[in-house]
């Protein structure tokens, strides 16, 4: 009786031994470089919150709570939204340089809503005890479940990704691509059962230089589709701004997987819509695509 119990207990431990772990100096490091670079500048979208100190390595130093992205253009629906620096930067970037040229070149119109299942979550990867920890347990990781139009539809990756309509699949496709440009991992349906219903986005460090990228599944950009019988909708544009003129001709770069060796293509499209005006600063510069990590196909956070 008491060997079984001495067992049960060292079983009980081993399980919770990651949870007794420093938290890796890059993490803290990296958070308080994007503040003192100003590369996110708090507003009553991106509001500072007090220390998250769970157990173990879990928090984060200085958390945003994240009500609303690109100056409040583009708002957050679904569970309560807990940040760190680095991805409200990098989610800014995306929605901004993919995501909204994605939706006026597939519909017309602008997203308003990233819908979400879960930013902060003090846990291991698949909720199983004894796996590495997630990025959710650092604030580090933001799961999308869908995109709200500015007409008032809604994409959702558990009902679009598979049965949607050929447009809205190729929108969600489009930013799953898109998002291995701007983030370190990338996981959607496809990748493995826990990701039918969403698309996992983070800024871990899969190698020590924290360059390397895993991106699943591996998909080909798909050809240009236009919602014929979308409205013409577009946001009022940013102060000091003009909107783009209506059914103009502009080139669309589409950005296609480095893995099956397809070089950029340049395709050029009517849109039947204004652009959107950008609502924050002009980019510093494009993304660098770099080789993925060696990471297990079951990897999932």
């Amino acid at each position: 009786m008491r060997i079984g119990s001495v067992i049960a207990l060292i079983s009980l431990a081993g399980c919770a031994l990651n949870f007794f772990d420093e938290r890796e100096a890059w993490r803290d490091q990296t958070e308080r470089a994007c503040y003192q670079q100003k590369l996110v500048v708090p507003s009553y979208f991106q509001e500072p919150s007090r220390e998250i100190d769970g157990r173990g390595a879990c928090g984060i130093e200085q958390p945003l709570r994240v009500n609303a992205f690109e100056s409040g253009v583009v708002s957050v629906g679904g569970s309560e939204v807990v940040l760190g620096c680095m991805m409200t930067y990098t989610m800014e970037k995306w929605i901004r340089n993919a995501v909204q040229p994605a939706a006026q070149q597939r519909f017309g119109m602008p997203v308003t809503e990233i819908l979400t299942m879960g930013t902060y979550s003090c846990r291991s990867r698949n909720n199983r005890h004894g796996d590495k920890l997630s990025e959710h347990a650092f604030a580090n990781a933001f799961d999308v479940a869908g995109f709200r139009l500015a007409d008032g539809r809604t994409i959702r990756v558990k009902s679009d990704w598979r049965n949607g309509d050929p447009v809205s699949q190729a929108f969600l496709r489009q930013t799953l691509i898109s998002a291995c440009d701007y983030f370190t991992t990338v996981l959607g349906p496809g990748s493995n059962r826990l990701h039918e219903d969403h698309i996992h986005i983070d800024l871990a460090h899969h190698n020590a230089a924290g360059t390397s990228r895993y991106c699943r599944p591996k998909l080909e950009m798909p050809p240009p589709t236009f919602d014929p019988n979308a409205p013409m909708v577009s946001l009022p544009p940013a102060p000091g701004t003009a909107p783009a003129a209506s059914m103009e001709q502009r080139t669309f770069t589409y950005r296609w997987d480095d893995q099956l060796g397809t070089p950029d293509a340049t395709v050029t499209g009517t849109a039947n819509s204004a652009a959107v005006a950008p609502a924050v600063p002009a980019d510093d510069g494009a993304p660098v695509r770099l080789p993925p990590a060696s990471v297990p196909l079951s990897y999932a956070e």
